[in-house]
């Protein structure tokens, strides 16, 4: 499958998994986007899609015996990649259960494993810093994270002092400007004018 990031935009949009607007986030402040990637599995033509993205970027990569899903966004997109390379998957927790065996990681895989992280977006890279210290304290190697969609704008400390290696396959920026070139019964002129004043 031949993915870009302008065919990923248009399914974003299409399927209004990506929003342009006004919005208020879980932190409080404004935004004039909302992207919600946990909606991809409910829309099977974007979801293969994006499993062939992240396809992509998994064959970037040497060798790895393992993924790890993070909970929740991750965990679709690990589970079905971890079939389609035949290699086992894993659940990494952002923070442990209250009740049963409180584990962050969940699943067996042996140990000295290679493990590539997966989620579906990153900002901070702080959320997942709990799940490569699990993995790494059960005696896996963890050094790249793979995430469909990179919002840091390059503000990756947390990971970077954790050596870890990121691999998106674009950056929120460059859906922008995607979609910027869309046409405009998919993206308004109106909207147009709204991205194009926030680049």
């Amino acid at each position: 499958m031949n993915v870009t990031v302008k065919g990923l935009t248009e399914l974003l949009i299409k399927n209004n998994i990506l929003k342009f607007g006004e919005f208020t986030l879980k932190s409080g402040k404004k935004s004039w986007f909302y992207i919600d990637l946990r909606l991809i599995p409910s829309f099977p033509e974007t979801f293969s899609y994006v499993i062939g993205c992240y396809t992509k970027l998994l064959k970037e990569i040497d060798h790895f015996d393992a993924l790890a899903g993070v909970a929740v966004g991750g965990i679709p997109f690990s589970s079905v990649l971890g079939y389609e390379f035949k290699v086992p998957s894993l659940i990494v927790r952002t923070q442990s259960k209250e009740h049963g065996l409180k584990k962050l990681v969940e699943g067996h895989v042996k140990q000295d494993s290679r493990v590539v992280l997966v989620d579906d977006l990153v900002t901070t890279g702080s959320s997942k810093i709990p799940g490569i210290i699990a993995l790494r304290e059960s005696n896996f190697k963890v050094d790249e994270i793979i995430v469909l969609v990179d919002r840091s704008q390059g503000d990756l400390g947390e990971l970077n002092e954790l050596d870890i290696n990121l691999i998106s396959f674009c950056t929120i920026e460059e859906i922008f400007k995607a979609a910027l070139k869309l046409s405009e019964n998919l993206v308004s002129k109106d909207t147009k004018e709204i991205i194009s004043s926030n680049l």
